[in-house]
C-alpha cells in the first residue's frame, strides 16, 4: 500500500503557527499561507519532481530532557546563548572561506547556525553527548547545512585528531568534563595547524561538594579546574594563551533569558508532553543553583583563546 503524499502546505502551516507561539508572535493565518504557498511554487518551478529535503527526514524519537532544555534554552539548544555572540567566535580564529572549522560539542544545532553566518566553509562536528546525536544530525540537515557539516560522535577521554587536520577550533565544555584535561590539551594541540587558534568556553572553578547539584542534571560528570589550571593545560602542551576572559556575566544573561523564555512559553498554556514537567523541574532546579553560584563567582565562566606557534 503506498504511503500517503505529505501535505506539505498544511505541515509548513502548522510549523508557521507554532514558530509564531514560540516566538510570541501575532500569526496571521492568510499572510502565512500566502508565502508558503508562493514558496511553494517557487520550489516546483525549480525542482517540479523533487521532495523538499525537510520531508526526506526522519525525525528521531521524541526526547523528554531535550524537549525541556529546549522550552528552556531555545529551539536547538542544551545550553544557554547568544547566537549574535556566537556569531563573533569564528571571527576570532582568522579563518578563510576555506578552511575547515572544527567544532567539539555544540549540543544541539543552534550554535552551529551562529557559527555558519560568519565561517561559510565547512564544519567538522565532534560531539559527545550520545543523547544529543541523533537530533543533531537531524537539525543539521533540517538546517540546510549538511552539505558543509559532518557530524560524528566521540568520547571525551580517547578522542584523538588527526595531527596537523585542524585550521581552528571551537570547543563547548570539553575542558568542564572531561576528565584528562592535560591529555585533551594535547590532542587540540597536535591537530591545530601552525598558526591556528581555538577557542575554549567551559566553567572554572575550585572543585567542592557545593557545586555537584549544580550539575545533577548533566550529560556527564563535571571535572572542575581552576582557570589558571586550564590555561596553563594549553600553555604545558605548547601552545600560547592568547587570552583567558571570565565571560561569567554573559552566561548567567543568557541563562536569565533562558529562564523568561520559560516563564513567558509556560504562561502561554503550551501544553506539555506526559513527564515534562518533572524533566523542566529538575532541570530548572540545577539551574537555579547555577545561577547562584555565578552570581558570587563561587563558579566561572571562561572563554580561553589559544594559538599553535609556526
Amino acid at each position: 500500500m503506498p504511503l500517503p503524499k505529505i501535505d506539505k502546505r498544511g505541515v509548513a502551516l502548522a510549523q508557521a503557527r507554532f514558530s509564531a507561539w514560540w516566538q510570541g508572535a501575532d500569526f496571521d493565518p492568510a499572510a502565512a499561507a500566502a508565502e508558503i504557498d508562493a514558496k511553494l511554487a517557487a520550489d516546483a518551478a525549480n525542482d517540479p519532481g523533487a521532495e523538499g529535503d525537510l520531508f526526506k527526514l526522519d525525525a528521531p524519537p521524541f526526547d523528554l530532557r531535550l524537549d525541556a532544555l529546549q522550552r528552556i534554552w531555545g529551539e536547538g539548544r542544551v545550553f544557554p546563548g547568544d547566537p549574535a555572540i556566537e556569531a563573533t567566535l569564528p571571527t576570532r580564529l582568522g579563518l578563510s572561506t576555506t578552511a575547515s572549522l572544527a567544532v567539539f560539542g555544540p549540543g544541539l544545532v543552534a550554535p552551529l547556525q551562529a557559527f555558519a553566518t560568519t565561517h561559510l566553509g565547512e564544519m567538522k562536528v565532534y560531539e559527545w553527548r550520545e543523547e544529543t546525536h541523533a537530533l543533531l544530525r537531524y537539525g543539521v540537515a533540517k538546517a540546510g547545512l549538511d552539505k558543509r557539516a559532518s557530524v560524528a560522535t566521540v568520547d571525551l577521554e580517547t578522542f584523538s585528531p588527526p595531527v596537523g587536520s585542524l585550521d581552528g577550533v571551537i570547543s563547548c565544555d570539553e575542558f568542564t568534563y572531561a576528565d584528562n584535561g592535560p591529555r585533551l590539551a594535547q590532542q587540540i594541540a597536535k591537530a591545530l595547524k601552525p598558526k591556528a587558534s581555538a577557542v575554549i568556553d567551559c566553567y572554572a572553578a575550585l572543585p567542592g561538594g557545593d557545586l555537584s547539584s549544580a550539575f545533577a542534571t548533566s550529560f556527564l560528570e563535571p571535572h572542575l579546574r581552576a582557570a589558571g589550571d586550564i590555561a596553563g593545560y594549553f600553555s604545558e602542551a605548547g601552545l600560547t594563551v592568547a587570552a583567558n576572559d571570565d565571560v561569567t556575566e554573559e552566561h548567567l544573561a543568557a541563562a536569565r533569558e533562558g529562564f523568561k523564555r520559560l516563564a513567558d512559553a509556560l504562561a502561554s498554556g503550551a501544553p506539555l508532553q506526559p513527564g515534562a514537567g518533572r524533566e523542566l523541574a529538575w532541570e530548572a532546579e540545577a539551574w537555579r543553583v547555577r545561577m547562584k553560584l555565578l552570581a558570587t563567582r563561587r563558579l566561572e565562566r571562561r572563554r580561553i583563546l589559544v594559538t599553535r606557534p609556526e
